[in-house]
């Protein structure tokens, strides 16, 4: 039987990979340094960690859908999930290697069993809202192969924070109910406090991203309760997207446990990471 052996919520920037890609090159740039240097621990710990599965709740920037067809869940099952274009060509990146299997069981298991309307896709770029945090925690050749569930965090009407808590304890349910001897390792990636446009734009609030941090290990109802308006207030319009943690945090048990995490500003959006780790993880 498959197993969740942990979980990590971290933000995704177009300019976190970039940076990324300057800096191994370049050397990184004083704030861009500060939030590599506070991933490394997360990347040793994933070496430790082993897991052998990856399934990411993610948001797509239009860079695959667009407005003709947006859908609120989909799932990626392939193969290979290969870099979307979005706009400055190719980063010098493999793309990430899929498992079918997985991917059809689980959209077999949401639709079967927890109502979940899925748009299946058998071909899926991913945008940054991947392969922007991924080489901060992974050395390439990636090590894990993904199972993408993109979420719609762009057009209004959004999931509810309700909604997308259910979709953590579902996405739990099928991977305990996958009859295969997998360590999976759950991720959720979505902007802190951030606004790209209109009269706020670069808004931040590390205080109430902070305590979004701090709460999120042990109050996930108290973060869901809080209206989603209320995070595009005090967040600015794109910190709506925090509420997708609540898929990883709502994956784990109970007594999962926050092992790291690491909050800074480097540039026009605030940037996180939490990983927690499942008890008894050998």
């Amino acid at each position: 039987m498959a197993r969740i052996v942990g979980g990590i919520g971290i933000a995704h920037t177009p300019s976190m990979g970039l940076e990324y890609d300057r800096g191994v090159r370049d050397g990184f740039a004083p704030a861009w340094a500060r939030w590599h240097e506070g991933t490394r621990p997360v990347h040793a710990w994933l070496q430790r960690l082993r897991p052998t599965q990856m399934v990411v709740v993610y948001n797509d920037h239009l860079n695959h859908f667009d407005f003709r067809a947006y859908p609120t869940f989909a799932i990626g099952i392939g193969d290979t999930f290969p870099q979307a274009d979005e706009g400055w060509g190719p980063r010098p990146l493999p793309p990430l290697a899929g498992t079918p299997a997985l991917g059809i069981h689980l959209t077999e298991h949401l639709v079967r069993e927890e109502d979940f309307d899925l748009t299946v896709c058998h071909e899926l770029a991913l945008d940054h809202g991947v392969y922007s945090w991924l080489p901060y925690l992974f050395d390439a050749p990636w090590p894990v192969p993904v199972t993408p569930i993109a979420v719609n965090m762009v057009r209004q009407p959004l999931p509810t924070s309700r909604r997308l808590k259910r979709l953590g304890e579902a996405l739990r349910r099928g991977i305990q109910r996958w009859d295969v001897d997998e360590r999976v390792l759950v991720v959720a990636t979505g902007g802190m406090s951030h606004q790209i446009s209109g009269a706020r734009f670069g808004v931040t609030n590390p205080a109430f991203d902070q305590h979004f941090l701090a709460r999120l290990p042990r109050h996930l109802d108290e973060l869901v309760a809080l209206p989603q308006e209320d995070y595009m207030r005090l967040g600015g319009s794109e910190a709506a997207e925090l509420t997708l943690w609540f898929a990883m945090r709502a994956a784990l048990s109970a007594e999962a446990r926050a092992v790291h995490d690491f909050y800074t500003v480097p540039q026009i959006t605030a940037c996180g990471v939490l990983a927690m780790e499942e008890p008894d993880v050998r």
